[in-house]
């Protein structure tokens, strides 16, 4: 019986401190439902797909983990909480110190105005699906912004760059970190 409530309180511990994705969903829910609301319909296939564009964005975070970031001090350090199944360190770990990866290459401003035009354009030709999704990332990409503003008090130096950092900047980061 005590590990199970243990395991209970951990899984809330995570949850918890991950909560961070949690406001990705329910951002994603209400922009479903502002375009349930404008177009005067409901398909429950937009929820999905909200549910969907609101997470996709964090897949750059995965991308820069296991392939143009792996060498980075801070992936090391999440892929030894990892081997190590320190769950709760790992939680800490990424909700304190995801505003200092500052290397994400589809976290950018360039990214927004290109998934912008293009909800746009489906929105004209009536491909509700796209508007959806791309409409659900753009939404993602805002909340990340305000939570820079908030959090740091700036907004990150990888809105501003398109890419992968070049190696003048990385240099910059490690010495800073």
């Amino acid at each position: 019986m005590g590990k199970q409530v243990a395991r209970l309180r951990g899984i809330g511990f995570i949850l918890w401190h991950g909560r961070h994705e949690f406001y990705h969903v329910l951002l994603g829910l209400v922009w479903a439902w502002v375009l349930r609301e404008y177009w005067q319909e409901y398909n429950s296939q937009w929820v999905a797909v909200a549910i969907f564009g609101s997470l996709l964005p964090d897949v750059d975070h995965f991308m820069y983990f296991f392939t143009y970031g792996r060498r980075d001090r801070y992936t090391r350090q999440i892929l030894a909480f990892l081997r190590k199944r320190q769950w709760r360190m790992l939680t800490v770990f990424v909700e304190k110190g995801h505003k200092n990866n500052t290397d994400l290459v589809t976290h950018n401003y360039y990214v927004i105005v290109g998934l912008l035009i293009s909800a746009l354009l489906l929105a004209y030709f009536d491909m509700k699906n796209g508007v959806v999704l791309f409409g659900a990332m753009v939404v993602h990409y805002v909340f990340d912004i305000l939570d820079d503003i908030l959090m740091l008090g700036h907004v990150n130096p990888n809105w501003r760059r398109f890419g992968k950092p070049g190696r003048r900047e990385r240099m910059r980061s490690d010495i800073m970190a």
